[in-house]
C-alpha cells in the first residue's frame, strides 16, 4: 500500500520458465519464476514411470512400476462390454470402468488394476490400445532408451475390446497388436 521506490516500471524483465527442456518453456522469459514443468517419458513419479505427456506439458499418463501379481482374464469371456471400445490415448480409464461395470467377476485384469495400490497410488487402470502402444514406444522395447519399463517380451492386455471373445493387446517384443 506504500511505494518504497523499489519497483522499476521501465523494466523489460519477463517472468516464466527459462529452461528450454521444460514443457512450458517461454523463450521470452528473462527471469525463471520456478514454474517449469519438467516431466519426461521415463521419469519415475506418482508410483510409476511417465510414458505420455500431452502437448501442454501439464498432463500425462504413468505406467505402474510393477505388474499385477498374477495372471488374470481380461473380463467376462463371451460377454460384450458396452463402452469398452475406446482405443485412443485418454480412453483407458473409462474402458476399465466399463469392463468392471459390465462384468461382475472380480478375478479379471480390469477389476484388479482398478482396485490395486502401487507406490501409494490407487488410480490405476488398464491402458487403452493406443496408450499401451505408447508405453511400448516410450518406455518399452520400442523406446530409443530400451525397455526401461521392464516389460520384457510379454504380451499385455489393453482395455480396448475387439469383440465379445477377444480384446486388443500389444506384444512388447515387437509392438504388434
Amino acid at each position: 500500500t506504500v511505494d518504497d521506490g523499489s519497483c522499476d516500471m521501465s523494466s523489460t524483465d519477463v517472468f516464466g520458465c527459462t529452461d528450454s527442456t521444460g514443457y512450458n518453456y517461454n523463450p521470452l522469459a528473462t527471469i525463471n519464476n520456478g514454474d517449469c514443468v519438467m516431466l519426461h517419458p521415463g521419469e519415475q513419479v506418482h508410483g510409476g514411470i511417465v510414458f505420455y505427456v500431452d502437448e501442454t506439458g501439464q498432463h500425462g499418463l504413468v505406467a505402474a512400476i510393477e505388474d499385477l501379481a498374477e495372471y488374470y482374464e481380461w473380463g467376462c469371456y463371451g460377454t460384450s462390454i458396452s463402452g469398452a471400445d475406446g482405443q485412443f490415448i485418454g480412453t483407458g480409464y473409462q474402458n476399465t470402468l466399463d469392463i468392471v461395470a459390465g462384468c461382475s467377476d472380480t478375478n479379471t485384469a480390469a477389476y484388479n488394476a482398478l482396485n490395486s495400490t502401487v507406490g501409494g497410488y490407487t488410480d490405476w487402470h488398464l491402458p487403452s490400445k493406443d496408450e499401451l502402444y505408447e508405453m511400448y514406444m516410450t518406455i518399452g522395447n520400442g523406446s530409443p532408451e530400451g525397455d526401461i519399463g521392464g516389460f520384457g517380451n510379454n504380451w499385455y492386455w489393453s482395455s480396448s475390446e475387439y469383440n465379445n471373445y477377444s480384446t486388443w493387446y500389444v506384444g512388447f517384443s515387437d509392438g504388434n497388436a
